[in-house]
């Protein structure tokens, strides 16, 4: 299987019943529709994710339900970076109370797609609003801002240059070692977060949100 190949799309339609929209994609360099929350919380995931390469939205691919041939379109399909223990996938973004409440409807559905995608060399995968927590939601939606509008100043070289000399330190007392002056604050606390988001350091998402009593880390 090509794995360069893509999908048609299916337009997505406003309706009363979904919330659309589009998302601000950095890896995509475009705006990727969106017909749920869930959508758009799974593009920002996957923006942070270092395996994926790019990702295309609501793919549609054929399968195969009770003998006959139906058109599925899945929400997302994700491209990744070659060379890894990881498939180019297919996802659908489901919430868990949906699938719940309509699992005799999706179970045929759900099996042929996950069927289809292997037989593609795909992989199959259902995300759910268990894939997160609000917390991390939270911290990758605040540092997102920074992937868009990333700073580039003089401050960049002076943060890692000092990071380079520590295991990690709250981004406050990072901030106030380099200046103290409460003009420059601002500036240098953005200018951390910015190289947080963009890979050249690191911190953690998963147990609190994020803040200037945060710890930063060098990679």
């Amino acid at each position: 299987m090509n794995p360069d190949m893509s999908f048609n799309q299916r337009k997505i339609q406003k309706n009363y019943r979904s919330i659309t929209g589009h998302f601000p994609s950095v890896k995509n360099n475009k705006s990727i529709a969106f017909e749920s929350k869930l959508e758009s919380f799974l593009f920002l995931t996957l923006e942070f994710d270092d395996s994926v390469v790019s990702y295309q939205e609501q793919p549609q691919i054929e399968i195969l339900v009770n003998s006959n041939s139906k058109i599925y379109s899945a929400d997302c399909y994700i491209k990744r970076v070659k060379n890894l223990n990881k498939k180019n996938t297919i996802v659908e973004a489901k919430y868990t109370s949906d699938l719940e409440k309509n699992k005799d409807g999706l179970k045929d559905k759900l099996e042929a797609a996950k069927i289809a995608a292997n037989s593609m060399n795909l992989d199959f995968e259902i995300f759910t609003e268990e894939n997160f927590t609000e917390v991390q939601l939270f911290n990758l939606d605040f540092l997102y801002r920074y992937k868009l509008n990333p700073l580039r100043n003089k401050y960049e070289e002076i943060i890692l240059e000092r990071m380079g000399k520590l295991e990690k330190i709250k981004a406050k007392d990072l901030s106030s070692s380099i200046s103290s002056s409460l003009s420059e604050y601002s500036i240098i606390s953005n200018t951390i977060w910015s190289l947080v988001a963009n890979g050249d350091l690191n911190t953690n998402i998963d147990e609190e949100t994020l803040s200037m009593n945060s710890y930063v880390e060098k990679l």
